[in-house]
């Protein structure tokens, strides 16, 4: 398993709307900072009420594992750091480009430990 591979079977989770698939890839002591609830997450009933809110929103995702930046922390864990971008058909089929880290442990059945998303904030582009 690749950590490549683990952000590319979410992707393919999430868009099937797979809540089984996704919640089974988030380690029992992850964390997840949601894109779209100003909520901190650091249980599995919080992950997987927010990705079946999601799901049943028929909300999908376009993600590019080969543009992110892979960052090996130690054999088994890397940070993966890139951009993604959420459709939500109960925004009128809005699109929102966003950031993501994701912590992951390829040496584990469940190797997300930390998931970060929010949205590119274009609104303060400072350059």
């Amino acid at each position: 398993m690749t950590p490549e591979y683990v952000i590319e079977q979410w992707a393919q989770y999430f868009n099937n709307g797979d809540l089984d698939g996704i919640s089974k890839l988030y380690h029992s002591d992850s964390t997840l900072l949601p894109t779209f609830m100003p909520v901190l997450m650091n249980s599995r009933e919080q992950i997987i009420g927010y990705f079946s809110s999601a799901i049943e929103g028929k909300a999908s995702i376009n993600v590019n594992v080969e543009t992110s930046i892979k960052t090996k922390l130690s054999a088994n864990t890397y940070l993966m750091t890139g951009s993604y971008v959420f459709c939500l058909p109960s925004k009128g089929g809005e699109q929102y480009e966003s950031w993501y880290s994701f912590l992951i442990d390829v040496s584990d059945e469940s190797p997300i430990r930390h998931h970060h998303s929010s949205r590119v904030p274009f609104d303060f582009d400072l350059s």
